[in-house]
């Protein structure tokens, strides 16, 4: 049975603590394809994603300055399904490394078209390939070619021992991508609506930037013991106990106010790894429909809470916005809600307050 000497497996140590640092696609093709020529020894290595039913066939190369013949990246393209280690990737999804030699004999070898079109003019004579899990009928393969002898058990044994490490950084890579587009298409829709993030790490960690500039802006500077204003501090504090699965209270959303613009913070609560959030929005003073709708009502909730906050009885609002008294009271549960508020008294005070221009941080932040 092969074994790895200590040499090899320090070898493949190295690779793994390289692949460590790598955080982007490109570094990673380098990385692994440098990593895996050093670990086997071998003329080109390349990086292929073929889907073979639709004839597509893209290849980086190390080294870079290996250039294959015209034409035959389309050749290969056109006869990717032929070959023997794409052809057994894509029908098990078995992706651990193995040579041509597993699946053909030398001379069956060069007698395809696809040696004599795309191997022969590029001085390849022997491969081996692993596969990376990807969705089918699309194929990710390392593979590693030589001119003058086939691969050993060994460079076998090698290349399956450090395929899970490479696997691994790259899903990691991956999903680094795919959440880094997702926050970078999040920032884009906040910043068209004036908000933004602020995640609760240690430290408080930006959507994008500015968002803790907007609190400073109009809360006061931070506290020498906190990265928040006073008062976000201890409106922050009540509501990590509000959100206790014992806690009844509710606590509205924190809001000030300077010249013609608001900003109005609400509190996001941990959910599985998310450790909670403050979402804070700036916006232009409008009338008091468009001020309620930048608290987070809807248009219609925004309707009824400006009529309750007349003095209207709910058969009032009814009458005037032509609805069920019923359908307003369920509207003003959903307000009270919201807005962390206890009954008409208390949202009327709340409108009042918040839509009256006072500054809830009891002065002008620029003054701190």
């Amino acid at each position: 049975m092969e074994r790895l000497s200590t040499g090899d497996l320090s070898a493949i140590l190295d690779l793994v603590y390289a692949l460590g640092d790598v955080d982007d696609s490109d570094e990673f093709l380098d990385v692994s394809l440098r990593g895996a020529m050093e670990l086997v020894p071998c003329t080109v290595a390349t990086m292929n994603e073929v889907v073979p039913s639709a004839g597509r066939f893209v290849a980086w190369t190390r080294p870079a300055s290996f250039a294959p013949p015209p034409g035959a990246l389309d050749t290969l393209a056109r006869l990717a399904g032929e070959h023997p280690l794409i052809a057994h990737m894509a029908s098990t999804g078995d992706g651990s490394a193995r040579r041509i030699s597993d699946f053909w004999t030398q001379e069956r070898f060069r007698g395809t078209e696809l040696y004599r079109q795309v191997y022969r003019p590029i001085g390849i004579e022997y491969q081996m390939a692993l596969g990376f899990p990807v969705p089918l009928p699309t194929v990710l393969g390392l593979a590693m070619n030589r001119d003058d002898r086939d691969f050993s058990d060994r460079d076998v044994l090698v290349m399956n021992t450090v395929r899970p490490h490479l696997v691994q950084r790259w899903r990691a890579v991956r999903d680094r991508l795919r959440i880094q587009s997702l926050l970078d298409a999040a920032d884009d829709g906040f910043a068209d609506t004036g908000s933004g993030v602020l995640v609760l790490w240690e430290p408080p960690q930006e959507s994008a930037r500015g968002v803790a500039d907007t609190l400073h802006r109009y809360f006061g500077r931070p506290l020498r013991t906190s990265p928040f204003p006073a008062a976000v501090e201890q409106w922050l504090a009540g509501q990590h106990g509000i959100h206790r699965e014992d806690a009844l209270d509710l606590q509205r959303p924190l809001s000030a106010r300077i010249g013609g613009r608001r900003a109005v913070v609400r509190y996001l609560p941990p959910r599985g790894p998310h450790p909670g959030a403050m979402l804070v929005s700036e916006h232009a003073v409008a009338g008091d429909q468009d001020g309620l709708a930048e608290l987070g009502l809807t248009p219609r909730e925004a309707e009824i809470v400006a009529e309750v906050a007349t003095g209207a009885s709910n058969t009032e609002v009814a009458r005037r916005l032509h609805i069920a008294p019923g359908t307003v009271k369920k509207h003003l549960d959903n307000v009270y809600g919201k807005l962390g508020v206890h009954g008409r008294g208390s949202l009327t005070a709340f409108v009042m307050e918040t839509l009256g221009g006072a500054d809830t941080t009891g002065g002008d932040p620029s003054s701190r």
